[in-house]
């Protein structure tokens, strides 16, 4: 868009794209004013530009120099540039110098000699480079280098005397060191001479000294530093025996080495191994470049570029593959362990260079290597520079760009975070930045192929910083972008430095990129953290001083548009930046700036930032004066006078709070200080009073929905929240660290409490952004340390649990949970995120048993302190469960399954819990009228199936049912009164729900893998019947739940869901010869009961999609005897193969089949044959029914050809189990973690993924309610109807509101009116119209409601009238029929009416978070995880063919199909697929109860319209997914 000129207002962004207009940013950011009068000359030199950063090329590095040149090298590229006579550097003197020593002694080798090597090395780098360019020929290295041959050689020093000959030594080491970066030349010459070979006889040598040894170490660290050097080091000589450098090291630190000599020689073998994996990823690269996967790039290029460019071409014009990970997998030259591989390669290189700073660097001579450090040298080598080179020399970034553009590789998402990881670890610090600015063609092609994974439209409506990950290559985009402008901007210095001509077009061009940049929200995030790194803000400050000097008269500084661009930003750079190291060296210049230019609003406000600094040292002594003025101004929190407080809460955090430890660092005891100081100054007390204030000024505006404010607003606030946390978490841990002090003051959990429902409770995009996260994380880590001060020595009873720091901190939490209405949810997310997650732990390797009795200890401590608070948790299950609001039901059953499993305790405690209210709900009808289920039963009936699915908690139910406890009789009771309610179940909607859950509570309770000991875990040696009685109910109530479900299956009234789900729990119990023991005598019993199946199966099909026929004839095939199976020509044997589950004996004959199928009228051939030709007509349009055809075909041949039908046999032993283990054994000798590289489906679907409603008929739990005579009732000085009239009527900012605080500036605007047809005005202010909120995203949290109206870009525009808004066609219609709101299911608003500026709420996409609409491809989040196991996949309705018994029943270690085998993050599949359900074994299983994988609340509806349970979802019914292709 244009630059125009609006009165005096300076500029205003006028953007005539939509872009701009959608990029909500920009309404709540007050534009600059200069009272400036330009004139048109001004305008022309300003570029008119809007930022789009993708049409933004990186240039060549200009001024820094690059990260892994030598000094020498820079220096001679320096030098290449200058005219040598007019070099004023000194190096001419220098060359001069170096070539008169090298001259001088040719011959003598005395103590002169050793004293010109000692001087040499300091002269290197400028000598030889003046040297090399005046004159090339003349070889002054090749003498360099004998001369160090010969100082490093032991037998010439031993011939010096005493003294000199160490003195000689010490200087042939630092010579090797200049003399390695001197070019190529300088170090093949040393290597050529053996320079390797000496330094090793040298460390070998006996009696050297360590500090000798040091010395040749870092000699050869320098050596090795250079790729050349590694190259020779790493290969092994040319004889046989000869070994390589890395062998010879090894054997040396294998000595009896000090320990700071191993120190250094480890640092050298790290450096190897860092070397070593980067060529393993080169090598992989390359392959893939050699084989690119698809069909359509068959010819091989080896060129790494050439496929780079390719891979460039395959994203824009969309290939459409078939991006199946099994097919590309197959088709490709990697395997699924190359790919396994790949990542562990790249988590391993982030992880060294995480430690470099530790771990590869040479120690300071007179360090010692202890655990902790209270004073010592700061000074260190940089690791970096190396490590830069070794990733120039493997063309890393290359790779990683083919690896992203590769679609074997880009589709799996472990290798996308592991790439994502390192770039963003590089994209950290200064000399990352220019690693990839040196890198600029990598660099440039590497951002585009990462961009094709984040969704653009995504980024602009997502209020962000780069540390989300969808937001990360825009990210990296941005601030490679502001580093090139920065060189830009120090380049022009240097060109240009007291020329008149100040605003140059080149350099107003830079500013103004920079200005654009920060429009964006990622992007200013980009510019705040690029320009608070090293001295990159002096480029900035330069430019300031150079428009303040007096000498160029008032008005000219004030009318350099240059000046006032570097205003804004240095302001904007102060505000946003949480790293204050900048700070300590510019605080003083800038506050000097502020003074001197005392009309400039930017500065003046800068100048308040930059207050508290005014006479600062940063160091600990400061600390008391920091919190004094802390504690001065905290009345002017969150005001235009108090943004002192957050520099100060900035600075205290650099200086208190230790950066997170790395494995291999000494800890540095200063920080230990710096927290006594901390509380010496009371600063807990003022650290809690800080929380309260800011608690208290979001609740105002948070209870009316109102964002928070503009983008400063939010970042103050944010920032300031951290801050205090980080200060707080630091105190209280070292506090508590040891448990021998006590801390009581509750006030620190309940500020905690309040502040998380204000900023994580609901957030507005649905998620938590990554600011919020970890917000809440240190929320639950401040709270996690209350359990840290319980002192184990002491004995535990009754009075001290309860009153010990854990257990009055819990009392805080489960207190405030039910304390008020808005807390509820976010008490419980709280709750859930301070219990350990459910055992076993998903782990790639083996747990120790040490560390598994540590977390068994934890649960059981947790279990003891909660059990202190019995009543509280009671009563919050007991308020919680009849609860309507599905975002409270989740979290319920969360909450549950965590405590259940703790230990046997809790578990009892929770599921008693949820027995009683069954028994109450089910006697509360008088005796004699018929028992009315009710909406609560339903819900209750939900909450026990979805707990019942989970181990802990189905043991407990178990053990509860079965009666034999004193007391527990009830529970029995209620258990056989459920049985006969679904039995009996009739027409009735909500009776006929109930029957649903109830046979999936059955499923669960006759799954023998839901279970507490698992049998693949190398731990148990349980017997197959022990494994059994200690997951199955008893023998009694296995006969009553056989009875039931065959009662069920023979009741016409059953629905379709119910009869489903009982044929699969059929299935599971023909397993074992127990379950089918009982099922037979109960077929016995109701011998009609399959044939009525059969009919209702075919009578049904042309509605069913299939289901029901393919499961039904499963189980027909799984009860027949194994060894029948053989005549179908079917490898469906049922043998397993790794024999963890022997066979079932037990089975019927095809003629007892054919008994069971038949009746009087008809025989089952002829209904088979029917359904036969039902299937092959449907099948003509749907192939995936193919198999379901020839099981049909294949069990009507088995029938008649078996003869005349004959009545079950009589003669079977019942298999006895032994009793079952008592709860508290089972729960002490459980499994505590599984093999599995992919995480389990039933905690994903809980844990990590997004909570989505089902679908429940929500108006059977519509209650009238009358409000007027509730608050008469109430509250009976409340005039209800006034108040609703004045708080939606009045306008935001007239007095009726008065109590918003000064803070909140709330936008005013004109009534818009919907005039009905009555006449009546229904007022609806924007800000409740848009608090209608976007559908959650994230780890389960997210807040309640569907979408209104897209509003358009139409209606959005500014009005430019004083006439009030006239209505849109769409409006008025809508007016007529009275619904304001349109129904739900429509997207929600890309961004609210633009009237409610300011006060657009926490539901709508409020100003600062707008955007296009961000949910644009909302199945992104929401796609179930496709877990295939290795049973064939139901299309459409194939039921499972036949053979798919044949795999292996389930080590968890093996990999479950390609799909799921991912440790992050679902993909979308293209195709519904069945989600799976919790299965450690690949047995085709049937989903958890309704569709959808694990627990049923969270299916997100996989693919299922109707809404109707026990679906197994397929490709037949349902939506379909929108699918996104990954090659975009």
């Amino acid at each position: 868009g244009a630059l125009l000129i609006i009165g005096d207002d300076g500029y205003e962004q006028i953007s005539s794209d939509e872009d701009g207009i959608a990029d909500l940013e920009r309404e709540t950011f007050k534009y600059p004013s200069f009272d400036i009068e330009y004139t048109a000359e001004d305008l022309a030199r300003v570029p008119p530009v809007t930022y789009d950063p993708f049409d933004r090329e990186l240039g060549p590095l200009l001024y820094f120099s690059c990260p892994y040149k030598t000094t020498f090298e820079t220096e001679v590229a320096k030098l290449r540039d200058q005219d040598l006579d007019k070099e004023n550097t000194g190096a001419a003197e220098t060359s001069v110098k170096l070539t008169e020593l090298l001259e001088l002694y040719q011959e003598e080798r005395g103590a002169k000699w050793v004293t010109a090597l000692e001087e040499i090395p300091s002269l290197t780098v400028k000598g030889l480079s003046y040297l090399q360019i005046k004159d090339p020929n003349q070889d002054y290295v090749s003498q360099l280098v004998d001369w160090t041959m010969q100082s490093l050689n032991l037998q010439m020093a031993l011939r010096q005397p005493i003294a000199l000959n160490v003195r000689q030594l010490k200087a042939g080491t630092k010579l090797v060191s200049s003399l390695v970066e001197c070019g190529t030349r300088g170090i093949t010459g040393l290597l050529r001479a053996g320079v390797i070979n000496s330094l090793f006889e040298l460390l070998f040598a006996d009696h050297v000294s360590s500090s000798l040894k040091l010395n040749a170490f870092k000699a050869l660290d320098s050596v090795i530093s250079m790729t050349e050097g590694m190259e020779t080091f790493l290969k092994c000589g040319l004889e046989a025996h000869e070994k390589s450098g890395y062998q010879r090291l090894l054997e040396l630190i294998l000595l009896d080495q000090t320990v700071r000599v191993v120190t250094a020689g480890s640092a050298i073998l790290q450096k190897c191994h860092f070397y070593e994996i980067l060529s393993e990823v080169k090598k992989m690269a390359d392959l893939l470049a050699e084989n690119p996967p698809l069909p359509n790039h068959a010819e091989s290029e080896q060129d790494s570029d050439a496929v780079l460019e390719r891979g460039n071409q395959e994203y824009e014009n969309d290939v459409e593959a078939p991006m199946d990970m099994d097919n590309l997998l197959e088709s490709s030259s990697m395997s699924e362990g190359e790919v396994e591989k790949l990542i562990s390669l790249l988590d391993e290189i982030l992880h060294l260079m995480e430690t470099a700073p530790h771990t590869m660097i040479q120690p300071p001579v007179k360090s010692f290597p202890t655990t902790a450090r209270i004073t010592g040298p700061p000074e260190r080598d940089d690791p970096f520079p190396v490590l830069f080179r070794y990733l120039h020399n493997h063309h890393f970034l290359e790779s990683v760009t083919l690896l992203l553009s590769n679609p074997i590789t880009n589709v799996h998402p472990g290798v996308l975070q592991s790439i994502r990881d390192i770039l963003r670890f590089l994209v950290q610090s200064q000399k990352g930045l220019l690693f990839f600015l040196s890198e600029y063609e990598a660099t440039n092609l590497l951002v585009r192929a990462f961009c094709q994974f984040s969704d653009p439209d995504q980024e602009e409506g997502l209020q962000t910083d780069g540390a989300s990950d969808e937001a990360f290559p825009l990210w990296l985009l941005h601030s490679t972008q502001t580093l090139q402008c920065i060189s830009e901007l120090f380049c022009h210095f240097q060109r240009c430095t007291a020329t008149d001509e100040t605003d140059h077009s080149d350099l107003l061009g830079t500013l103004h990129n920079l200005y654009l940049i920060t429009f964006n929200p990622v992007g200013r995030s980009a510019v705040a953290h690029v320009f608070s790194l090293e001295k990159n803000l002096q480029s900035l400050i330069t430019l300031m001083e150079f428009y303040s000097k007096e000498a160029l008269g008032d008005s000219k500084s004030k009318k350099s548009v240059a000046y006032n661009y570097a205003c804004i930003l240095v302001l904007l750079v102060v505000q946003s930046s949480s790293d204050v190291q900048m700070l300590e060296q510019y605080s003083a210049v800038l506050l000097k700036l502020c003074k001197a230019d005392e009309n400039n609003t930017k500065l003046q406000e800068l100048g308040k930032w930059l207050e508290p600094l005014k006479t600062l040292r940063f160091e600990i002594n400061c600390i008391p004066n920091l919190i004094e003025y802390i504690k001065q101004n905290i009345d002017t929190l969150m005001t235009q006078d108090g943004v002192g407080l957050p520099t100060a809460l900035r600075v205290l955090c650099h200086i208190a709070c230790p950066p997170p430890p790395v494995e291999g660092q000494q800890k540095d005891l200063k920080w230990n200080l710096a927290v006594i100081q901390l509380f010496s100054s009371e600063g807990m007390d003022t650290f809690i009073r800080v929380l309260q204030k800011l608690n208290s000024i979001l609740i105002q505006p948070w209870r009316l929905h109102v964002n928070m404010g503009t983008t400063l607003h939010r970042v103050t606030t944010i920032s300031m929240a951290r801050c205090t946390l980080t200060l707080l978490k630091t105190m209280l841990t070292e506090l508590l660290r040891g448990g021998s002090f006590e801390f009581k003051d509750m006030r620190v959990p309940s500020a905690l409490i309040s502040l998380h429902m204000l900023l994580c409770s609901i957030p507005l995009s649905g998620r938590l952004d990554s600011d919020e996260q970890k917000i809440q994380n240190d929320i639950v880590d401040i709270l996690l340390t209350f359990t840290q001060g319980v002192n184990e020595k002491l004995t535990i009873s009754e009075e001290t649990l309860a009153n010990n720091t854990w257990s009055l901190m819990l009392k805080e939490v489960l207190t405030s949970i039910l304390r008020i209405p808005e807390g509820f949810f976010s008490g419980l997310i709280l709750l859930s995120e301070l219990l350990p997650l459910p055992l076993p732990m998903q782990t790639t390797q083996v747990i120790e048993p040490h560390d598994i009795s540590v977390a068994l200890n934890t649960r059981k401590l947790w279990s003891m302190h909660l059990h202190v608070q019995a009543k509280l948790l009671q009563e919050i299950v007991r308020s919680f469960s009849g609860s309507t609001c599905q975002p409270i039901q989740h979290m319920l059953r969360r909450i549950c399954v965590q405590l259940c499993d703790l230990a046997s305790p809790t578990a009892l405690l929770i599921m008693r819990t949820v027995l009683d209210l069954l028994v109450e709900d089910l006697q509360s009808s008088p005796e004699d009228k018929e028992k009315q289920y009710t909406g609560q039963t339903t819900r209750l009936l939900a909450l026990l199936d979805a707990l019942a699915s989970h181990k802990a908690c189905k043991l407990a139910i178990l053990h509860l049912i079965n009666g034999t406890v004193k007391g527990d009789e009830k529970y029995a009771e209620v258990f056989q009164e459920l049985l006969s309610l679904m039995r009996a179940a009739g027409d009735n909607v909500v009776h006929q729900q109930c029957a649903e859950y109830l046979a999936s509570i059955l499923q669960s309770l006759c799954d023998q893998d839901i279970a507490l000991i698992l049998p693949s875990s190398s731990e148990s040696t349980l017997s197959e019947l022990e494994q059994l009685s200690n997951s199955l109910p008893s023998k009694e109530l296995m006969a009553s739940i056989c009875d039931s479900l065959m009662e069920t299956l023979a009741n016409a009234e059953s629905s379709y869901n119910c009869l489903l789900t009982c044929i699969r729990t059929m299935m599971f119990l023909t397993e074992h010869d127990y379950g089918f023991y009982h099922l037979k005598s109960s077929l016995r019993k109701h011998g009609g009961a399959l044939q009525t199946v059969l009919k209702r199966v075919v009578s049904s099909f042309s509605k069913d999609p299939g289901e029901l026929a393919s499961s039904f004839l499963d189980f027909m095939r799984q009860i027949l005897n194994s060894d029948m199976l053989g005549c179908c020509g079917d490898d469906g044997s049922l043998v397993e193969v790794d024999g963890t589950h022997p066979a079932r004996t037990l089975g019927l004959t095809t003629a007892e089949l054919k008994y069971q199928l038949q009746n009087k009228e008809e025989a089952p051939e002829n209904l088979l044959l029917e359904l036969e030709k039902l299937v092959l007509e449907r099948s003509k349009e749907d192939d995936s029914l193919e198999s379901l055809l020839d099981n049909v075909v294949g069990l009507r041949q088995m029938l008649e050809s078996a003869g005349d039908p004959c009545p079950l046999s009589e003669q079977d032993v019942e298999p006895v189990l032994p009793s079952p283990e008592s709860l508290q054994n089972l729960f002490n000798n459980r499994t505590a973690y599984i093999l599995a590289d992919v995480m389990d489906d039933q905690l994903k679907s809980m844990w990590f993924s997004p909570f989505q409603a089902e679908e429940i008929e929500t108006d059977l739990d519509m209650v009238k309610v009358d409000l007027i005579d509730l608050s008469e009732k109430g509250c009976s000085d409340f005039d209800l109807q006034a108040e609703l009239e004045r708080s939606f009527l009045s306008e935001p900012s007239s007095p009726g509101r008065t109590k918003t605080t000064k803070g909140f500036k709330l936008g005013k605007h004109k009534h818009e009116t919907f005039i009905t047809s009555s006449g009546k005005s229904e007022y609806i202010e924007p800000a409740k119209r848009a608090h209608i909120v976007p559908p959650p995203r994230g780890r389960g949290r997210g807040a309640f409601g569907q979408g209104i109206r897209p509003h358009d870009i139409f209606r959005q525009r500014k009005q430019n009238t004083s006439r009030p808004p006239s209505m849109h066609v769409d409006d008025f219609v809508a007016a007529e029929s009275k619904e304001v709101v349109p129904p739900d299911g429509i997207p929600p608003p890309k961004r609210p009416p633009k009237v409610s500026q300011k006060i657009s709420s926490r539901g709508g996409f409020s100003g600062n978070r707008g955007g296009r609409g961000a949910f644009h491809s909302q199945n992104r989040f929401f796609t179930p995880p496709a877990s295939k196991g290795n049973y064939s996949r139901r299309e459409g309705a194939r039921g499972s063919s036949w053979s798919a018994q044949s795999s292996p029943r389930g080590t968890y270690s093996e990999s479950r199909g390609g799909q799921s085998n991912f440790n992050r993050g679902p993909l979308p599949p293209l195709r519904p697929l069945s989600s799976a359900a919790y299965r450690p074994s690949p047995r085709d299983r049937a989903s958890r109860g309704r569709g959808g994988i694990g627990p049923s609340w969270a299916s997100a509806n996989s693919g299922s319209s109707s809404g109707s349970r026990g679906k197994f979802i397929s490709g037949g019914s349902g939506r379909g997914r929108h699918v996104r292709s990954f090659t975009r």
